[in-house]
């Protein structure tokens, strides 16, 4: 019970702190998005279906609130998918080598915790999976306009140079994705970090 007390208010906070930092970084011209910066901590403390949850609820308060085109919840979506699977790779190898049966039980051990190698490959996978898919989504159905202020003027200052808004509009993606998701990835590493210590006690 108190799992899932934990999980349900952990996920809703990390929901509000996407939208809040997301937002404010747009009202002060903060070069990255930080849409997903509770995500990847949502997938390592609550699992697979928070970590959706959370995802896809931020994308969608900030579609209302903030006009971000709702087609870039797949972006977000694909953060947790990716924390997902390395997480799941990580919980299979320690389950192999510590004689744990049932992987889900490893979550729980105190013995174990996720690895800063694993956060970092999340980071630099989303970073490369947010790149293709919202630079895609941004550059057909958007005309390279993310309706993230500090992000699309980073686009155009690239456009006028180069004269090309496709090379631009994924350029300028790319960087800002890349530079964005790890950062996230080490923030969510040193929560989950917080939380481990305070859970296994």
């Amino acid at each position: 019970m108190k799992r899932k007390i934990f999980i349900i208010i952990f996920t809703a906070s990390a929901i509000g702190i996407n939208y809040l930092c997301s937002y404010l970084a747009g009202l002060i011209a903060f070069p990255l998005y930080l849409d997903s910066i509770m995500t990847i901590a949502v997938s390592a403390l609550c699992g697979f279906i928070p970590g959706i949850i959370c995802a896809v609820a931020s994308n969608f308060l900030l579609y209302i609130f903030a006009h971000t085109g709702i087609l870039f919840t797949i972006c977000h979506v694909s953060t947790a998918v990716v924390a997902h699977l390395v997480f799941s790779r990580e919980w299979r190898n320690s389950s192999k080598a510590s004689g744990i049966r049932d992987v889900r039980n490893i979550n729980y051990s105190s013995s174990f915790s996720y690895s800063t190698e694993s956060f970092m490959w999340i980071g630099l996978i989303s970073a490369i999976t947010n790149s293709i898919l919202g630079d895609t989504i941004s550059y057909f159905f958007y005309s390279a306009n993310t309706t993230i202020p500090q992000v699309d003027n980073a686009v155009q200052g690239i456009y006028v140079v180069t004269k090309s808004l496709k090379f631009a509009a994924y350029f300028g993606g790319t960087v800002t994705n890349l530079i964005d998701k790890v950062f996230s990835a080490t923030v969510s590493m040193f929560i989950y970090r917080i939380f481990r210590k305070i859970t296994t006690r």
